[in-house]
């Protein structure tokens, strides 16, 4: 049977970062581009390869549609919760593009609109997709694992989903990081150490204000293991920004 590859997840989590490498690096798929819904996909011959960031909430219907007709597999993009709240499009100059409770659409016509689904609704969704009992099962995969370790990621879907490669991630990773816009601008080299841009003092009334208002916000970092407890919190509400010691220390 035929396979189709979907590629999806949290936004601003690397998903068309990583479909760009397979677009130049996988070999036996079609992967049309930059982003097409599974179920416009899946009718096509052969093996196939799709991105779309919300069709975790069309998912029964692409599971329907590649029932009998392909294997799917699914790739989920996660990243730490802080770095997707403090993320920006240069579109959209006054505001952050994603919150707990909706995010924005930006079309390439027309003014931002906050019609579409928050983080707290997109995690919920990927958590009942791990949940169900699919046949090749999901890979959920770490942006920060992606552009710190391309080789080694693209070495664990090899051998995870029976893949193969003609080219590196390894010798594309910057050049995408590059091609993909201002917030992914700030990676760095795999032997560098990694720097949360959430912590930049600019973003601290945001961090504040989304896990004050949202506190399921705390589970969902837990959950994903950036942070073994909500205690990262106390500290960062305590610290004096001036000098970056705590209160009363």
């Amino acid at each position: 049977m035929n396979r189709h590859i979907l590629v999806t997840g949290h936004m601003r989590a690397g998903s068309s970062l990583l479909y760009s490498m397979l677009q130049r690096t996988l070999s036996g798929f079609n992967i049309p581009g930059p982003e097409f819904p599974a179920r416009a996909v899946i009718h096509m011959p052969g093996n196939t390869c799709s991105r779309r960031g919300y069709d975790l909430f069309d998912f029964d219907r692409i599971v329907e549609a590649a029932e009998g007709r392909k294997g799917l597999d699914l790739i989920v993009m996660l990243r730490d919760p802080r770095d997707i709240l403090t993320s920006f499009d240069e579109r959209l100059p006054d505001d952050y593009l994603c919150s707990a409770d909706r995010s924005y659409f930006v079309a390439a016509q027309g003014g931002p609109q906050q019609i579409l689904p928050g983080l707290l609704q997109i995690h919920d969704q990927i958590a009942r997709i791990a949940a169900m009992n699919l046949p090749l099962g999901i890979v959920m995969l770490k942006y920060e694992h992606l552009v710190a370790e391309p080789r080694r990621v693209q070495n664990l879907l090899a051998d995870g989903l029976g893949l193969t490669f003609s080219g590196d991630f390894s010798q594309y990773h910057t050049r995408e990081i590059d091609s993909h816009g201002p917030d992914l601008a700030g990676v760095r080299p795999a032997d560098a150490p990694r720097v949360e841009k959430w912590r930049a003092p600019h973003h601290r009334e945001r961090i504040i204000d989304q896990f004050t208002r949202f506190p399921a916000l705390h589970d969902v970092v837990v959950d994903l293991g950036y942070e073994a407890d909500a205690g990262w919190f106390d500290r960062y509400t305590a610290e004096d920004i001036g000098h970056g010691i705590a209160l009363g220390a």
